[in-house]
């Protein structure tokens, strides 16, 4: 996750913008499943270099948000429930199963693209970076394996909604949709935004901070 790895793959994020703004011309009334799909090619992109496991990602992690949500497993409320025996207890049979499924993902696309990796055409990812320096770290497969999956679940969905409250903000304060929208055209004219061409967008700097203010997609003032 350092700056250079970071700045080598901001292509992915470009790739798939394109993509969604053209689905979004076509069905706009979608634009909270296709927002959620953009987030997960994004990071499934970055995690394994490939957008096509992000359906299996994102239910590998609405079933990760469902087991650790107070809405989710009972005894995440009634916590002495939490010391029942498995044979007893079906949240701790119903979590089993949903780890096992989540560990076999995860496994399955290290070795895809460790496979990849050594055939010499791994695209670049955050699975590829672990096996360039795995003789290195001595970091193990399996925690290797889940330090990039935890990274691509934590990205899947949470992503997705600031952008959806960027969305309302912008039907709430369409002024300031025309303000943001001039500065980029200047700025950019036809092409699609860039990271460098952050520093020369301060008012869509401000707007993305006070979406994130306003609306954070965790609940980071408990």
């Amino acid at each position: 996750m350092t700056t250079s790895a970071r700045l080598a793959q901001h292509d992915y994020p470009v790739i798939e913008t394109k993509r969604l703004l053209y689905k979004l011309l076509w069905a706009p009334a979608a634009y909270r499943s296709l927002l959620e799909d953009h987030t997960s090619r994004n990071i499934s992109r970055l995690a394994w270099g490939s957008p096509d496991i992000a359906p299996t990602l994102q239910r590998v992690t609405m079933a990760l948000l469902q087991v650790i949500s107070p809405s989710g497993a009972l005894p995440n409320v009634i916590s002495p429930l939490a010391a029942l025996p498995e044979f007893l207890s079906p949240w701790k049979k119903n979590e089993k199963k949903r780890y096992d499924y989540e560990r076999t993902f995860l496994m399955d696309q290290l070795a895809k693209v460790r496979k990849e990796w050594l055939a010499g055409n791994a695209k670049p990812c955050y699975m590829r970076m672990f096996f360039e320096s795995q003789e290195k770290s001595q970091v193990g497969d399996l925690e290797g394996a889940y330090q990039v999956g935890m990274m691509a679940i934590a990205g899947a969905l949470t992503i997705a909604s600031p952008m959806m409250s960027f969305i309302l903000a912008m039907v709430l304060h369409p002024e300031w949709l025309t303000k943001v929208q001039e500065e980029i055209d200047s700025v950019c004219g036809e092409r699609l935004l860039r990271m460098t061409d952050m520093e020369n967008l301060p008012v869509l700097r401000a707007i993305v901070k006070e979406v994130l203010r306003w609306r954070p997609p965790v609940p980071t003032g408990l």
